[in-house]
């Protein structure tokens, strides 16, 4: 990491390792050949692709992975593969919480369909009254993500499978597990879940490279059409370096013991120069609360303006989501949460990496409130 940059926004995207840097430059010098090919080079890059195949599945119990470009696009495979041109519709179930890849393709499955949103409590968990009062014989599918990516809650999953499995028993469950990939433990099985997204840019992996695990419930429709690729599912040439980057990643990712004692410095540090401060999501050191997220405010600074000036300083934040960061417009998740308006207004996210060392998380408690000092005086209450 550069020498004078604090980067705290790893939800957004995360450094690639120089593991992950030199196994894509290898395949891509070296490993070249297209996977589909027939001559001894290109059947070895076949099984390269197929060992990190073989290494999702043993990780997450999965029964089949399909490489994709990303967490949206297998997002949107699992979602839109599972109902395209069905007659039969019902209710799809989604978190108010999910990813805009979740979300739009709920909206935009056939007519007949109804997407209903699934309310969160003030720690931006699911809330599982709620939950089980919209289940039903007529549910369809649920989408649930493992990790909020803007709060750091942990969903229930295994309370979610059960009440499905109760009051739903033919719902597909859909995980957007991209924000939990490496950092929580999950099998599909035993977890009762049906599809599962992950994406390697999120976990030091190169961009461009993702999956969609199956449990092995029912197969899904393929949306792409070409040459047959990933057992028909996904049709075009695989994305070899990416797939090698993907591995690398996987076979390095270190513990997030050290990072989540990190963010608990990083919150007790800020807590203790701003009294002000507020948590927007779970108890960092409660249950629900994952290793790697932070999402605060520090009233009455609003957010744009205490990012720029730690961005100044050489410390990068999110406000918000990356995939809405751009837009001016408050997060929809934290206003499901019910997430007041000074909190809205403030409302930052800090991400850690394992790499993340204690030095930058004391450097960054310093920019902080010295950006705070110098902003809240000229802040309109």
């Amino acid at each position: 990491m550069n020498d004078h940059m604090v980067y705290l926004d790893n939800a957004a995207t995360t450094q690639p390792t120089l593991a992950v840097i030199e196994a894509v430059n290898l395949s891509l010098s070296t490993g070249f050949f297209n996977p589909s090919a027939l001559y001894k080079p290109a059947v070895a890059a076949a099984k390269e692709m197929e060992n990190c195949r073989q290494l999702i599945k043993d990780r997450l119990q999965a029964e089949q992975v399909i490489f994709t470009s990303g967490g949206t696009e297998a997002n949107n495979l699992a979602i839109l593969g599972q109902f395209s041109g069905s007659r039969q519709g019902g209710r799809v179930l989604y978190s108010l919480g999910e990813h805009p890849s979740v979300k739009a393709a709920c909206q935009a499955l056939p007519e007949g369909f109804l997407a209903t949103g699934i309310p969160l409590n003030r720690e931006g968990v699911v809330d599982m009254e709620a939950f089980s009062r919209l289940l039903g014989p007529d549910t369809r599918l649920v989408c649930v993500m493992q990790v909020n990516n803007e709060t750091g809650a942990i969903q229930p999953l295994l309370e979610a499978a059960k009440l499905i499995k109760e009051k739903a028993p033919g719902a597909w469950l859909h995980v957007d597990g991209v924000q939990g990939f490496l950092r929580l433990p999950v099998r599909l099985k035993d977890f009762g879940i049906d599809s599962y997204a992950l994406s390697a840019h999120k976990v030091h992996g190169p961009k461009g490279i993702g999956a969609l695990a199956l449990g092995g419930k029912k197969p899904i429709k393929p949306h792409l059409f070409g040459g047959g690729q990933e057992a028909g599912m996904r049709s075009g040439t695989e994305n070899t370096p990416g797939i090698a980057g993907l591995m690398a990643a996987i076979q390095g990712f270190p513990s997030t013991q050290e990072m989540r004692a990190r963010k608990l410095r990083l919150y007790e540090g800020l807590r203790a120069v701003i009294p002000a401060l507020l948590v927007n999501g779970p108890d960092p050191y409660g249950p629900c609360a994952c290793d790697h997220i932070l999402n605060l405010s520090f009233p009455p600074v609003r957010a744009e303006t205490m990012l720029h000036a730690l961005s100044a300083k050489g410390v990068y934040v999110s406000h918000g989501a990356a995939c809405s960061s751009r837009k001016s417009r408050h997060s929809e998740t934290l206003k499901a949460m019910g997430i007041g308006q000074a909190a809205l207004d403030g409302a930052l996210r800090f991400s850690l990496s394992p790499y993340n060392t204690d030095e930058e998380i004391n450097t960054a408690v310093n920019a902080v409130k010295e950006a705070y000092q110098a902003l809240k005086a000229f802040t309109r209450r």
